[in-house]
């Protein structure tokens, strides 16, 4: 009994403690680049809080005239 308790907070705890990660590098039409990055641990909180900050860093950055890179087409 007493290691499936332990088994299952070890199994919780690490799935808790990930990392989080996310960048984007956006560019102006004279070339112009800006970075938007976030890098954070799994939690309850961190990772609502990291996501509102890179999407308020896009936004900004795309309010100033900088664009998304185009997705890569494939070769034939």
């Amino acid at each position: 009994m007493k290691f499936a308790v332990v088994a299952g907070l070890s199994f919780v705890s690490l799935a808790l403690t990930g990392c989080l990660t996310d960048k984007m590098v956006l560019t102006n039409d004279q070339g112009l680049t800006q970075t938007c990055e976030f890098t954070g641990h799994v939690g309850l909180i961190s990772p609502i809080v990291l996501h509102e900050r890179y999407k308020n860093c896009v936004d900004k950055a795309k309010a100033n005239g900088f664009k998304e890179p185009s997705a890569a087409q494939p070769q034939a």
